[in-house]
C-alpha cells in the first residue's frame, strides 16, 4: 500500500477519538480507489461497497453477477440461525439454544443403554487438563466421558450391559454433501455431519497434544461409541455397539447441554470452521420446520433473505459454509445482507458483533497491519473493532465481505471476491490477500469521499 494512504490511515485513526464534528475533510486528499481495485493480484473483480450512512455507492464492479462464495457463506447461515433462532428466544425471553445429548434406558431391555445424540458437534472426549478448539473459559464443551460416568452411577448396582444403541437420527440425510472433495475430510477442512459426534470428528482434537490433527474420521457415529464402552468400564466391556433409532418406551437417564448456540456461531464466524457452520445451518432447518439436511440450505438461505425484503434470485446455496465450489452469490447479496445487519434494530443487528475483528487473531489475524521501525512492532492500520468482517479461501476465489466503520462514523458495507481470471492470464494467489486489504483500507480511510 502506498505510504500516503498509510499516513491517512494513522491519521484518521488518531482522530477516531475525537468528535465527528471536528474531523477534517477527505476528500482533497483522498485519491479515486481505481488503482486499487485494478491490481493484478485480484484477478477477476467482483465487489461492491456501500456507505449505509448515506446511501452512496462506492465500488460497483460486476456486482450483480455470480461467484462462487467461499467461507463468506457463513455470514448467511450465522444471519439465519440469529434471525430464526437466537432473535426469536430473545424477544421471548426463553433461555439460550443448546442442543443435548442423552443417555436413556430401555424398560423392557435392562442390559441396553441408548447413546442419543442431539447434534452437538462439540461434545468430547478430551481429558479435564486438555482442551479443543471449541474451549471457552466459563463454557466448556460437554464431555462424553463425564456423560458415561454419570450414566452408570444412575443404574442399578451391578447392571450388565450388554447392548449399546448409538441413535445419530437427530440430523436427516446423507452425512457427507456430494459437493465437497473427499480430500476436504482428511485434510481437516470438514467431517461427515451427523447427529452423534466428538469433537467435529477429529482424529485427535487435543489442542494441548503434539500429535494434535485436524483429519476427520470416515464415521463420526462410530467413533463415539467406541470412546463411550470404553469408559463405561467392566459393565460394558462385552456390550455390543449398534446404530439405531430410540424406542419409544426409552426413559432418559442422563443428559449433557452444549454451548449456547451463539458461542457456535462466534466460533464458526471467526475462526471459519465448516463443520461448525454445516451444525449450525440443521438446527436452523429445525427451528424453520425444514428436513434438517443438507438440501435444505437453498430455502434456508432464501427465507433469510425473504424475511429481509431481499431479493434473492442469484443465490445458490449448496452448503451452509461455502466449501462447496458450486455454490454462487453476488456482491449485492452480501452487501445487502451486511446493510441489514448495521441497523441495530434488524433481527440480525447481532451478526457484526459474532464475526471477526481486526486484532483478535481468528481468520482475521495477520491481516491490516504495517511494521512499526520505531517500535519493531506490528501495528493496526485499521484500529481494532473498526472493522468486521469474513473471510474465504478456496482454490481459486478469495474473498472478504463485512462491515467498516470510519472515523467519522459511517458505516460502509463490502463485499470482495477475487476469482482467478485464465482467460487473461490474472491469477489470484500469494499477494491476493493484501490486494484486497488495500481496498477496504481505502474505503476506511476514504469513505463516502470517494
Amino acid at each position: 500500500m502506498s505510504k500516503l494512504i498509510r499516513l491517512l490511515i494513522a491519521a484518521s485513526s488518531a482522530l477516531s477519538l475525537l468528535l465527528v464534528g471536528s474531523l477534517p475533510a477527505q476528500g482533497d486528499t483522498c485519491t479515486p480507489i481505481k488503482s486499487e481495485l485494478a491490481a493484478a493480484k485480484l484477478g477477476r473483480l467482483y465487489a461492491y461497497a456501500v456507505d449505509v450512512t448515506s446511501g452512496k455507492v462506492l465500488v460497483n464492479v460486476r456486482s450483480n453477477q455470480q461467484t462462487a462464495s467461499a467461507s463468506v457463506m457463513k455470514t448467511i447461515t450465522a444471519a439465519a440461525a440469529i434471525k430464526f433462532i437466537v432473535k426469536p428466544r430473545l424477544v421471548s425471553g426463553a433461555l439460550p439454544y443448546r442442543a443435548t445429548t442423552s443417555v436413556l434406558t430401555i424398560p423392557e431391555e435392562p442390559g441396553t443403554l441408548v447413546l442419543r445424540g442431539g447434534g452437538d458437534h462439540t461434545l468430547s472426549r478430551v481429558g479435564s487438563t486438555s482442551y479443543t478448539t471449541y474451549y471457552l473459559p466459563g463454557a466448556h464443551p460437554a464431555k462424553l466421558r463425564i456423560l458415561a460416568s454419570e450414566a452408570l452411577a444412575a443404574l442399578p448396582a451391578g447392571t450388565v450391559i450388554n447392548k449399546i444403541i448409538l441413535d445419530d437420527t437427530f440430523f436427516k440425510g446423507p452425512t457427507w454433501n456430494p459437493n465437497w472433495l473427499a480430500y476436504s475430510r482428511t485434510n481437516g477442512d470438514i467431517s461427515p455431519v451427523t447427529g452423534l459426534m466428538v469433537d467435529a470428528g477429529r482424529v485427535n482434537p487435543d489442542l494441548t497434544d503434539k500429535a494434535y490433527s485436524g483429519v476427520r474420521v470416515l464415521d463420526p457415529t462410530a467413533q463415539v461409541g467406541r470412546f463411550f464402552k470404553t469408559w463405561l468400564g467392566e459393565a460394558a466391556k462385552d456390550a455390543k455397539v449398534v446404530k439405531g433409532v430410540t424406542p419409544a418406551t426409552a426413559i432418559v437417564l442422563v443428559s449433557k447441554e452444549s454451548q449456547p448456540i451463539e458461542n457456535w456461531i462466534r466460533h464458526a464466524l471467526r475462526i471459519s470452521d465448516n463443520t461448525e457452520t454445516e451444525v449450525i445451518a440443521r438446527h436452523t432447518e429445525l427451528a424453520l420446520r425444514l428436513p434438517n439436511k443438507y438440501t435444505s440450505v437453498q430455502s434456508m438461505g432464501r427465507r433469510l433473505f425473504a424475511s429481509l425484503g431481499v431479493d434473492h434470485k442469484k443465490l445458490v446455496m449448496k452448503d451452509a459454509s461455502g466449501l462447496a465450489s458450486t455454490n454462487q452469490v453476488t456482491p449485492m447479496l452480501l452487501v445487502a445482507l451486511m446493510s441489514a445487519a448495521a441497523n441495530p434494530e434488524s433481527d440480525i443487528a447481532l451478526l457484526p458483533g459474532l464475526m471477526a475483528t481486526s486484532g483478535d487473531g481468528g481468520t482475521l489475524g495477520g491481516r491490516f497491519l504495517t511494521y512499526n521501525k520505531d517500535t519493531k512492532q506490528y501495528d493496526l492500520v485499521i484500529p481494532y473493532g473498526s472493522i468486521r468482517a469474513k473471510t474465504g479461501y478456496i482454490g481459486s476465489v478469495y474473498s472478504l465481505a463485512g462491515l467498516i466503520t470510519t472515523a467519522d462514523a459511517h458505516q460502509i458495507a463490502f463485499a470482495i471476491f477475487a476469482v482467478s481470471d485464465r482467460k487473461h492470464g490474472r491469477y489470484v494467489g500469494v499477494g491476493t490477500k493484501n490486494a484486497i486489504d488495500d481496498v477496504v483500507e481505502k474505503l476506511y480511510v476514504c469513505g463516502s469521499t470517494l
